[in-house]
């Protein structure tokens, strides 16, 4: 009498590679023949650099700092006031409703810690969203620049060795860039 085993995932995963296999290489075949037929145009983009060079890239980076140091001068303002308190209230270390205000103070304390994560957070966001901007501006412009130069692939310098200067689309990508979008509001 003959019995069937059952078969393993691995089994059953060579066996239908098996299957495949025979298969693999006239549609290798077919996609070579296929890429084979299109022409191969190089573009290359810094993009750090044009989003750093372009007018949107440095108007968002004018406004960070200034909210920057804006939220820095208003916290350390309040911190310098709660310091104050907290000075003023270990100064009344023996008075009968110590506790109660230290407790008080505490969650003062806690209320500034909390708008300062808040602010953080804001800022975070809001750069981030018009960095976003930037990027998917620079990406539709780097699009257009390969529809009319009629480039099949480009790529960002940060992952190129070495290129032919020619392909070097980035002048063109940061003009393109500060026509579309001059500026960004964070």
């Amino acid at each position: 009498m003959f019995k069937f085993r059952m078969m393993t995932k691995a089994a059953m995963a060579l066996a239908a590679a098996l299957i495949v296999m025979p298969l693999v290489p006239s549609a290798m075949a077919q996609d070579a023949t296929a890429t084979a037929a299109i022409p191969v145009a190089i573009g290359i983009v810094n993009v750090q650099d044009v989003v750093k060079k372009s007018s949107a890239g440095q108007s968002l980076k004018k406004q960070a700092d200034a909210r920057r140091k804006q939220n820095q001068a208003e916290l350390l303002a309040e911190e310098k006031k709660l310091r104050a308190e907290n000075d003023a209230l270990n100064a009344q270390r023996n008075a009968p409703d110590f506790a109660t205000k230290q407790q008080a103070f505490q969650q003062k304390l806690a209320a500034w810690r909390q708008g300062a994560e808040q602010k953080s957070k804001a800022f975070e966001v809001a750069y981030g969203t018009a960095q976003k901007q930037i990027f998917e501006t620079l990406q539709k412009v780097i699009g257009d620049i390969a529809v009319q130069k009629r480039l099949t692939l480009v790529l960002n310098k940060s992952v190129v060795i070495v290129s032919a200067q020619a392909w070097d689309i980035s002048d063109s990508a940061l003009a393109q860039l500060n026509k579309v979008l001059p500026a960004v509001k964070m």
